[in-house]
């Protein structure tokens, strides 16, 4: 009996150890297949595996049915996302012809990529640099990348109420530059390498207003759509440019579910008060909030 409860004993060990490794294994797997889909560059290659594409109305729809996108598994849905992450970025770009600006930048010729230092790319208008009015957009945080404010959306409603492309084209539409912030982008697009400079959301978007928007005289009225937690991204940006603030260069600020919190009241008095004067507050990504303060 006792032989017999030893072998019983040593398999339910060996149980335990293999459902301890499984979860260990399942993530090794996961973070090489990411790895893997990272390195494919070109969008062809991505279209080929996965059963879905979008339609004219923006909505993700499966190839053979027409319907729209179902429930995906964790490896269809990455395969998805990434699909989704690379369309959305050449679309927005081709729409409305943007150009394509690397940070940091270690000798201030942002529209040069520096294969010397980890970069990733943001996005503007032609017109960025003349344009007395510009709109910048902070999406939240997450996986999603360049004009996305959700990927969720993008995959299971449409890219109308998933993407940025309705707040660049009534923008554009109204004579407004527009540059669009990838505070997610933690790592070099090619390299992988990490992005010192850019530890967090907060110093990617204090950066490229600081290097890029700050220093652009003819820039005279600021409008600032940001998305959960692109508000504390704001919030930092004015924390670090109050005179932008209270000089009235930063004309208007919506948000869609800021989490920005009581940070901006290190503002001060007067500060404060100019804040809560000029920032309204939107529902969710993709509403028309942000678009009404133009």
């Amino acid at each position: 009996m006792k032989k017999k409860f030893q072998v019983q004993m040593i398999k339910i060990k060996g149980d335990k150890k293999e459902k301890e490794e499984a979860p260990n294994k399942q993530k090794e797997e996961e973070k090489e297949n990411e790895k893997n889909l990272k390195k494919m560059k070109n969008i062809g290659e991505l279209e080929k595996l996965i059963d879905y594409k979008y339609n004219e109305n923006g909505e993700l729809i499966n190839k053979k049915t027409g319907k729209k996108c179902g429930m995906l598994n964790k490896q269809e849905y990455d395969l998805v996302g990434m699909y989704v992450q690379k369309y959305v970025e050449n679309l927005i770009i081709t729409k409305f012809d943007l150009n394509i600006l690397y940070v940091p930048n270690k000798d201030n010729n942002y529209e040069k990529r520096d294969e010397t230092i980890a970069q990733c790319k943001i996005l503007t208008t032609k017109d960025f640099l003349t344009n007395p009015k510009c709109l910048i957009l902070i999406q939240g945080t997450g996986v999603v990348r360049l004009g996305q404010w959700a990927r969720s959306v993008c995959i299971n409603e449409n890219l109308n109420l998933g993407t940025m492309i309705p707040y660049v084209d009534k923008a554009i539409k109204n004579n407004y530059s527009v540059i669009i912030m990838n505070p997610n982008e933690r790592k070099d697009f090619k390299t992988e390498k990490i992005i010192k400079e850019f530890k967090t959301m907060e110093k990617h978007s204090v950066y490229v207003y600081n290097n890029i928007i700050k220093n652009n005289m003819n820039i005279k009225n600021i409008y600032i759509v940001a998305h959960s937690m692109g508000g504390e991204c704001t919030v930092e940006i004015l924390l670090n440019n109050k005179e932008d603030l209270m000089n009235k260069r930063i004309k208007k600020i919506a948000f869609t579910d800021s989490v920005h919190g009581t940070d901006y009241l290190k503002l001060g008095k007067e500060g404060v008060e100019r804040f809560r004067g000029i920032h309204s507050d939107g529902v969710r990504a993709g509403v028309v909030a942000g678009i009404r303060t133009l």
